[in-house]
């Protein structure tokens, strides 16, 4: 079979999770690609952008929605993880994730993360608003494995 590129973007935020000292299991969570289940009560979707530059655009379409929806009301932990080229990692929990998209649209939403000077952190903006901070680059993958 041959490697595509999006295996390469979400093999960067897999290995940054499997090499957490937390990490026990990884297992895809259903059919879509880039949705996987860390540990048996942790959910991620992976998305990745290409570009080396900031900003980077994420889609999302009113499938992937209707999977992050489905999640939440299961009561899963969710988290976005947002591969930013070969530059950083952006992990958005479900608190972020709600100030950002609407997940009941039936039309596509975007988060924008945005890194605004050299070595700077992220600014995330959204289809329906903005995190009012930035989160750090080194934020990824320790957010997924926090006690709430």
């Amino acid at each position: 079979m041959r490697i595509r590129e999006q295996d390469f973007f979400h093999g960067a935020a897999l290995t940054r999770i499997v090499e957490h000292q937390s990490f026990k299991a990884l297992n895809k969570a259903d059919d879509r690609y880039g949705h996987y289940l860390i540990n048996a009560d942790t959910r991620i979707f992976v998305k990745y952008r290409s570009n080396e530059d900031s900003p980077w655009q994420f889609n999302f379409t009113a499938s992937e929605l209707e999977g992050i929806r489905e999640d939440l009301e299961a009561g899963a932990r969710v988290f976005l993880c947002l591969v930013c080229g070969e530059t950083t990692i952006c992990a958005l929990d479900s608190e972020e994730i709600a100030t950002l998209i609407d997940i009941g649209s039936p039309t596509q939403q975007r988060i924008s993360v945005e890194v605004r000077q050299v070595r700077g952190s992220m600014w995330i903006s959204g289809s329906i608003g903005n995190l009012d901070r930035s989160i750090p680059h080194n934020a990824f993958p320790n957010k997924l494995f926090q006690t709430l």
